[in-house]
């Protein structure tokens, strides 16, 4: 249950992000996608490829981003490993809200 919380927690957490910004006309979509760790990568380099545009390129923008990625895998990921450590062939659920094109 208490992984429940976390990931429920994570959620409201980028919702509430993305309420403060801006968004065009325009309807947004749920985007999951499923994302294989190769050699060498970090979560800060895996979270950059994937931080929509639409949240800016702000240290906080990404920040939240990083942690929704690591919330929403803790259970499967990183629960027995140091915080944030990822490994070759580690599969990632990455999900976020992109803006759909007109």
């Amino acid at each position: 249950m208490k992984m429940h919380i976390r990931k429920l927690l994570a959620t409201l957490l980028v919702l509430t992000f993305m309420c403060w910004n801006t968004v065009e006309a325009g309807e947004l979509k749920l985007t999951t996608v499923e994302y294989t760790v190769v050699a060498g990568e970090t979560l800060d380099n895996i979270a950059k490829l994937f931080v929509p545009s639409e949240w800016g390129s702000s240290h906080r923008a990404f920040a939240v981003f990083k942690e929704g990625i690591y919330e929403y895998n803790y259970d499967k990921v990183f629960i027995n490993r140091d915080p944030y450590e990822v490994k070759a062939g580690d599969m990632l659920m990455i999900v976020f809200w992109q803006q759909s094109p007109d």
